[in-house]
């Protein structure tokens, strides 16, 4: 039989995708959810968060692979990334290591961790990366993977970008040279996948979909065009408006208790000049290759 896998985040975007994925290729899972759940086919939930020690125990035990796929992406201070993204990432760590035979661990970061100054995310992101390759866990066999901008169906953060461009508009920062990288979830489950029985993969790899050099906005305003036919605005947004519109965000966010996605530290990131991946490191070590592209998805997303 497959071995068992344990992954937290499971009812998230990318860890739906990865808990079908998973169960397409045979690999019996363990997930962790907080609200029960019945059990199906191969899978069976665990009640419980980061938080419940117990609960942790119980989603390890007798599994040979741990993916940590739970994140915070939204807060409105670095308390509330520490709690899920550093915490909860000790507090699974923790669990994975009592066992005599520990099992391999996975953590899905960001490439947002490169700089961690940039944001309460990127610092909470590269923190936890620190804590799981210091030398307290290193009994454990450990990689991190760092995607780029992750989007396919389902998605709820890229998805208004899109939607947006469908209806004829693009709104990106004013930044001369600007980059992205982005990477479709199907791409990123497979390189999860392909990991799972290669116990010689570790240490930290960056992932997008190998597109040269990224793209700039106006790249992607051409794929849009392309794609549907019609034009779409390119509008180029001021860095000093996007501050500001987060800094009010950020303000009512904390004011009406809902968590920000837009923050100041998000238009760090969001402006930074070059976000663009190596793909190397990973297809030497596992074989994987992207295989889709924006153009090739653009219009299954929305």
């Amino acid at each position: 039989m497959t071995e068992q896998v344990a992954l937290t985040g499971a009812t998230g975007f990318i860890g739906q995708n990865l808990l079908t994925a998973l169960a397409e290729s045979g690999y019996p899972a363990r997930a962790l959810t907080r609200r029960p759940r019945p059990g199906s086919g191969s899978v069976s939930w665990v009640h419980g968060d980061l938080n419940n020690p117990q609960a942790l125990d119980e989603l390890v035990e007798g599994c040979a692979a741990v993916i940590h796929c739970a994140g915070a992406v939204r807060g409105n201070s670095m308390e509330d990334f520490l709690e899920v993204n550093l915490k909860g990432t000790e507090n699974l760590l923790e669990a994975a290591a009592r066992p005599a035979s520990p099992p391999r661990f996975l953590l899905i970061s960001s490439l947002a961790a490169r700089y961690p100054g940039y944001s309460w995310y990127s610092r909470s992101k590269s923190m936890a990366e620190a804590l799981l390759m210091s030398d307290k866990y290193s009994s454990l066999s450990r990689t991190i993977y760092r995607p780029s901008a992750v989007y396919g169906p389902g998605d709820r953060e890229m998805r208004p970008l899109f939607r947006l461009m469908r209806r004829g508009y693009l709104f990106g920062p004013r930044v001369p040279g600007n980059r992205i990288s982005l990477i479709h979830v199907d791409d990123l489950v497979r390189a999860i996948l392909q990991w799972l029985p290669a116990k010689q993969a570790q240490g930290t790899f960056e992932l997008d979909d190998g597109t040269p050099r990224g793209y700039t906005w106006e790249d992607i305003t051409a794929i849009a065009c392309d794609t549907w036919q019609r034009p779409v605005t390119h509008i180029r947004v001021p860095v000093t408006l996007l501050k500001c519109l987060a800094h009010a965000n950020l303000l009512l966010a904390r004011t009406f208790r809902y968590r920000a996605m837009l923050t100041p530290g998000k238009v760090n990131e969001i402006t930074h000049d070059n976000w663009v991946c190596d793909n190397t490191p990973l297809t030497n070590c596992l074989g994987w290759q992207p295989e889709i592209s924006l153009s090739d998805t653009i219009d299954t997303v929305i």
